[in-house]
């Protein structure tokens, strides 16, 4: 037989406290999603699923429709399991009056009622309902029209407008072209043979060293300082002379 492996406790341990933490987790979970879809009213949800399957009986719900249908019943069922599950600590709705369900209609009949109501004024309702809270204080007495305005009336004088571009005959004008731009005169390029004369002896004086050039303003007395007798006397026996 092989032998049983031993079983280490502190192992055991640690796997319980996950196991415990796991579902721990998975209970807050759920009812942080028991809360969350306690949250929407059954009544208004059970409103819409009546209203679409009103649609459905009548043959005039749309595929688009038929999804949001199914998805409806879904939210509502997980909305009364969430309720139930929470009990008392459910949130409350207030229970408003449900309206009358009508009969269905055929979609022939609702065209037919909306076609006769088009374009009418409810002149009771509104002079009933004019001093209604919706409306704002500043626009309550602004005076409202009671009746459609008047056609507007066509001006008999008004000429009928006439493109420029057709002439008598009823045949259209060419457009005339525009005029030619002048060409622009190309730039000539003249090459003169003169030849260049050249200073050498002013380019030659050009490049004096410049310690040479101080020496020569020394002696002329534009150096800055005034010199010696016996500084002159060096520097013309030098070859530098004023």
């Amino acid at each position: 037989m092989p032998k049983e492996r031993s079983v280490n406790p502190a192992q055991a341990q640690r796997k319980a406290e996950k196991q415990r933490e796991i579902s721990k987790n998975k209970k807050n979970l759920q009812h942080q999603r028991n809360e969350k879809l306690a949250r929407r009213n059954p009544e208004r949800l059970q409103r819409q699923i009546e209203e679409l399957k009103e649609s459905e009986a009548r043959g005039s719900l749309r595929p688009k429709d038929k999804d949001t249908l199914a998805q409806l019943e879904k939210d509502l069922k997980g909305v009364r399991r969430a309720r139930d599950a929470l009990g008392d600590a459910a949130p409350k709705f207030p229970i408003h009056d449900r309206p009358e369900r009508r009969e269905p209609r055929s979609a022939r009949e609702e065209q037919q009622q909306r076609r006769q109501h088009l374009g009418k004024r409810r002149r009771a309702q509104d002079e009933t309902h004019s001093d209604s809270e919706d409306t704002d204080p500043e626009v309550r007495d602004i005076p409202m029209p009671r009746d459609t305005p008047p056609p507007i009336s066509r001006d008999s004088n008004r000429r009928p407008f006439r493109d420029p571009q057709i002439g008598p005959d009823g045949h259209r004008i060419p457009h005339a072209l525009p005029t030619k731009p002048v060409a622009a005169v190309a730039p000539q390029v003249v090459y003169s043979s003169a030849p260049q004369l050249r200073d050498l002896k002013k380019e030659a004086t050009k490049f004096v060293p410049s310690a040479v050039r101080q020496k020569q303003k020394q002696v002329k007395g534009t150096g800055g300082r005034l010199l010696e007798a016996d500084e002159i006397d060096r520097l013309e026996k030098a070859g530098y002379y004023a």
